[in-house]
């Protein structure tokens, strides 16, 4: 028995699940007061949809309404998905922001570069969760998949926090930045400890009316 408790995943931890959700509504109300400060209304709606959808995620979950959670799951990423894409295309491509990163030197360069994989991570990932996944069955069929592709965007977002630390702009900018970041890594492992379960429970359940059909046949 001790052997399989040390072998069962932290994402399967219902107290992992809470840190999570407290983690990213911790940073992602620090982050949003920032944005207060600079008068960004648009910003500022992005932070509050962050905040609502990590508690929304894991109350739903909580009590069971594992399709609202699914929802709250996809509409996370797709708004995630949106952010980036702003970022990287309209922010530092389209507005040619990127000549003050590069001006930065290496901690720049590799801003620039943790954001573009970020955004395309981000895009694998809602593909596979909804497209693919949810789409065909209702229930993550590749979680092994999911949980790699995620924990590698983990990486990326850490990446992220390291280079932002590094330019030279004002303090308030990198503090906002960063607890933007630290907020999304919350929410990443809230998702992944929501699908963790979700796929759990789904393997319980054919194996409940498995052996339901075998007591029926015998009977």
């Amino acid at each position: 028995m001790n052997g399989k408790k040390k072998r069962e995943s932290i994402f399967l931890s219902e107290r992992f699940m809470q840190a999570a959700c407290i983690f990213a509504i911790a940073t992602g109300l620090a982050s949003m007061i920032l944005r207060l400060r600079e008068g960004d209304a648009f910003a500022v709606f992005e932070s509050l949809t962050k905040l609502l959808a990590a508690g929304a995620m894991y109350l739903a979950f909580s009590f069971f309404k594992w399709d609202v959670a699914k929802g709250l799951m996809g509409g996370f990423l797709f708004s995630l998905m949106y952010q980036e894409a702003h970022l990287v295309l309209a922010q530092l491509w389209a507005a040619q922001d990127f000549d003050v990163y590069l001006v930065a030197g290496v901690q720049g360069s590799l801003y620039i570069a943790a954001a573009g994989m970020s955004f395309l991570m981000t895009v694998i990932i809602t593909v596979n969760h909804f497209f693919i996944n949810y789409a065909t069955s209702g229930n993550p069929k590749d979680v092994i998949f999911n949980r790699m592709a995620i924990l590698f965007k983990l990486f990326v977002y850490i990446l992220l926090v390291a280079a932002n630390s590094g330019l030279g702009f004002a303090s308030v900018i990198l503090w906002r930045n960063a607890l933007g970041y630290l907020s999304d890594i919350g929410l990443l492992l809230l998702l992944v400890s929501v699908e963790a379960q979700m796929y759990t429970f789904s393997v319980l359940r054919k194996e409940l009316l498995k052996q339901k059909r075998e007591r029926g046949k015998k009977a």
